[in-house]
């Protein structure tokens, strides 16, 4: 095993394990779960992760995080039901942060032949491959319909009506990306793809 190869599997070694152990703490445990949460923010200061790359995408994700927590929230209403909404969301934001720090300290090529060397399914393999091959292409897809309805709109529309758009290019995107993936697995198939992954070094 070389060095290069020993460093990337301390990486996603140190990822899996806080995401472990965040996932099988109990919820009444919430500040050990918010620890790992700030153990996880130490890490990106330690690899000096922009500010403001954490900032916009902290930002997107709070709000979906909160959504999705205040959902479950309303659906009960009791104290026992906030500490465990309080702990889900603490667990997505130790899921976010260490997403987002193994982006910052591996390359794509480097994820999948570490996936492959720890035996992951090939299925597994082939679908983040593709997957991060294609989030290029995606979001210059999402650039492209941004630009459309922005021409369509005379600009960025105001308000609610901008959560309307981003909802209805976010419709448009997973069935235009639907579409992609099935030309492509064809063109796949017809250039004779087996489902495994060939790396040239």
């Amino acid at each position: 095993m070389t060095k290069n190869s020993f460093s990337s599997e301390l990486k996603l070694g140190f990822v899996m394990a806080l995401l472990l152990v965040a996932g099988l703490m109990p919820a009444e445990q919430w500040p050990a779960i918010a620890l790992l949460a700030v153990i996880a923010f130490v890490a990106h200061a330690l690899v000096e992760t922009p500010t403001a790359v954490l900032w916009r995408r902290g930002k997107q994700f709070t709000l979906v995080a909160l959504l999705m927590g205040s959902a479950g929230l309303i659906s009960r209403g009791d104290t026992e039901a906030a500490i465990a909404v309080l702990a889900l969301v603490l667990r997505m934001f130790v899921a976010f942060l260490c997403g987002l720090w193994l982006m910052q300290v591996m390359t794509a090529a480097e994820l999948i032949q570490l996936l492959r060397r720890w035996h992951c399914p090939a299925a597994l393999v082939a679908i983040m491959s593709s997957l991060l091959r294609y989030v290029v292409v995606l979001w210059d897809e999402h650039e492209r319909l941004i630009r459309a309805q922005q021409a369509r709109a005379g600009g960025t529309p105001p308000g609610w009506a901008s959560w309307l758009a981003a909802v209805q290019r976010m419709g448009l995107l997973l069935l235009r990306g639907i579409d992609r993936a099935e030309r492509t697995h064809r063109a796949m198939l017809a250039r004779g793809w087996d489902g495994t992954e060939r790396w040239l070094n």
